[in-house]
Order: structure tokens, then sequence, then C-alpha cells
């Protein structure tokens, strides 16, 4: 089979879900780094439904999405002789909630200040993989994709704070989970609800396995967050998963 590509934007804490799934369950893919610019244009060649990454593309189809690759990923699993991933409703739910709150408010709360009084911060990161001619067109068109996810993203001073107490409260949630004593989210073994919760706010915390941990760096007022945050129970059972799953 033709070696599967699997469609980025580094900084994206959904892609790093998607890589993550598929190297614990060994598949041998191509990742393929896009610009903010360019991947519209990618998504539309390769026949996928909408832009949105991660975007895996395999000899047998299109899979759009980070829970839907990490279904594929773990149905791949025992043919690469891998234990896979813990996936039961119980883990699809906490997935899905973390998909919908928590890693949409990550986003929104890093990008509500990155993007609007630091964006020196992300523009070399969108760069990375894009070549000359991709880091000369997306420096020409800088203004409008900030323009274009300020107003997508639904970014600004308010919606920074708003975001912060919504991740807060997550965080406790998480924690609350965490109390079970079993080292995971759910059940003995590692489920795609813990890869999910890790890979959503990874970059608050830096783990050094992180794909983009050399890279990234957080806007001044995340950074204090975080660092307050990095004693917590949810933060220190993150950095252990990735020292020794990732």
């Amino acid at each position: 089979m033709k070696k599967p590509i699997l469609h980025v934007f580094l900084i994206s804490h959904y892609c790093e879900k998607a890589r993550w799934a598929l190297d614990l369950c060994g598949v041998d893919y191509h990742v393929n780094l896009l610009s903010p610019l360019a991947h519209a244009k990618t998504a539309k060649q390769i026949g996928a439904k909408s832009s949105a990454l991660p975007i895996l593309q395999t000899s047998s189809g299109i899979i759009q999405g980070s829970a839907a690759i990490i279904e594929w990923a773990n149905s791949q699993a025992p043919e690469n002789d891998r234990p896979g991933l813990l996936i039961t409703p119980e883990s699809l739910a906490i997935e899905k909630r973390l998909d919908d709150v928590l890693g949409i408010h990550v986003r929104r709360w890093f990008y509500s200040e990155s993007l609007i009084d630091c964006p020196k911060i992300v523009k070399p990161v969108f760069a990375v993989g894009s070549g000359l001619i991709g880091r000369v067109m997306l420096s020409l068109a800088w203004p409008k994709v900030v323009a274009t996810m300020i107003k997508r993203m639904d970014l600004g001073a308010d919606q920074e704070i708003e975001s912060r107490e919504i991740v807060a409260a997550e965080l406790d949630w998480l924690d609350s989970l965490l109390a079970n004593g079993s080292g995971n989210l759910v059940g003995d073994s590692l489920s795609n609800a813990d890869i999910t919760a890790a890979s959503l706010i990874a970059p608050m915390f830096g783990p050094s396995q992180h794909p983009a941990s050399n890279v990234v760096s957080l806007p001044p007022r995340v950074d204090v967050t975080a660092s307050e945050w990095r004693s917590r129970v949810f933060a220190q059972w993150l950095m252990g998963l990735y020292r020794d799953n990732r």
C-alpha cells in the first residue's frame, strides 16, 4: 500500500493528536507541513470535503479530522503488532467534549493574544516547511491571513479572558477524572481520551517530545498562566504521558 500522507499545520494541537495516534499504532506515513495559505489549495487538490486539518490521504480515500484519524489508525494497529488504543463509549464521549470545548478554547485563548498582540510569535511557525516561495507568499498575504483567523476564531481581549476561564474549568474536570488512581482518564490502558487531552493543551506546557516544541513560543500572558498551572495534577500527568508514550 502507498504510504499515507498526513496534511497538517505544525502548530495545530488537533494535528498533533492525529500524529500521535498514527505513531502509537505503528503506521508508516509521510507528514506534509502546510501554511494557512497553502492548506485550502491542497485540500481541494486531493478532494477533501473541507480545508480543515488534519487530513489523512490514504490509498483507499481521504480521512478528515483527528477523531476519525484516530479510529482509522487504531484499526491498523493489529497489522503493525501494536496494542493500539482503548476506545470505549466513555472515552469517545470524553474525546468529543475535549475536541468541542478544551481544544476550541485553548486555540482561541492562545491566538487572541498571539495574533493580535504579538503575531511575530506565530508567523515563523506557520512558515515551517513552506519553502522559499511559500514563505514569500505567506509574507505577502500575512495581513489577510491574520484578519481571516481573527474573524473565524472570534478572537479578542474579552474572548481571551473567557477562553482562559473555560480552559481552567476543563482542567479542573480532567484533574477530577485522574483522581481514579489508574493513571489514565478511562480504564487501565492508554485511550483516545488520554492522547486527546494531552495533545490539545500540550503547547501550554512544552513537553520536549512534542513535534513543535523547539519552534512554538507562548505569548506573555498565556505563558504566565501556563507557568502557574505546571504544578497541577493534569500538567504533571501530561508531561509523564509525553515522556513515556510519545
